[in-house]
């Protein structure tokens, strides 16, 4: 461990030791570029929903959590496995290579098991997204801007997302959690050549280590980078 590059790891096909350094940064861009894209992908399509239905009757935003409280019930496996049999039904279909859709080869996917991943974390920021700003709307605030008559789209972009962001935050730990879960799946489905494959298969204690200290420092530092955030923007203080 004192010297990293140094490290070896066995291949359990050709039981060749190769060097732990340079290929694990390929591993890691694979993954973090997948796990970075679904994050990204599920907080703009929660976001643009909420937008929309917060226009939408109360009626319909009732609806819709109603749905997503149920969706929220499936199995992750399902979502994951279910989401590969549409695309390799329009793949085959349709013959569509307009976008890589194995890790088979010189390139890795990216886009297609990104869409994949960022389903559930979809339905979950939807569904904490509406319900926070269901409890906001009760509050004494709210009636007092709607009294004054200023817009649905200012109230709340301007006041309710403020207090929302700092509830919304606290459930980032757990939706990450659970998408990291599911990267291992969308990897091994999509044959992605990624940190799944230093974790999983060569259980060596060394290339565990390295593997699991590059993987989840990142993601520590993400969190940490956004309770920064959070509190420059509201000026309240998160811990997560």
């Amino acid at each position: 461990m004192a010297n990293p590059e140094q490290l070896i790891y066995i291949n359990l096909t050709s039981g060749v030791e190769r060097e732990l350094f340079p290929i694990i940064w390929k591993a890691f861009g694979s993954s973090m570029s997948v796990l970075g894209l679904a994050l990204l992908l599920s907080f703009v399509a929660a976001s643009v929903w909420t937008f929309m239905l917060w226009m939408a009757p109360s009626k319909v935003s009732r609806g819709v959590r109603s749905v997503t409280s149920l969706l929220s019930t499936i199995p992750d496996v399902m979502y994951v496995l279910s989401a590969q049999l549409v695309m390799v039904w329009v793949y085959t279909t349709f013959d569509w290579r307009a976008i890589a859709f194995t890790g088979a080869g010189t390139n890795e996917a990216i886009l297609l098991p990104a869409v994949v991943l960022s389903i559930l974390p979809s339905i979950y920021f939807l569904h904490s997204m509406l319900d926070f700003i269901d409890e906001e709307s009760r509050e004494d605030y709210y009636s007092l801007a709607v009294s004054k008559g200023l817009p649905k789209p200012y109230i709340l972009l301007r006041h309710i997302s403020r207090n929302v962001m700092v509830k919304f935050v606290y459930q980032g730990k757990f939706i990450i959690g659970l998408t990291v879960s599911n990267l291992f799946i969308v990897e091994y489905l999509f044959n992605n050549f990624g940190m799944t494959s230093f974790l999983i298969e060569y259980v060596q204690p060394p290339v565990f280590f390295v593997t699991a200290m590059l993987f989840f420092i990142p993601i520590y530092v993400a969190l940490k980078l956004v309770e920064v955030l959070v509190y420059v923007t509201t000026k309240q203080g998160v811990d997560i």
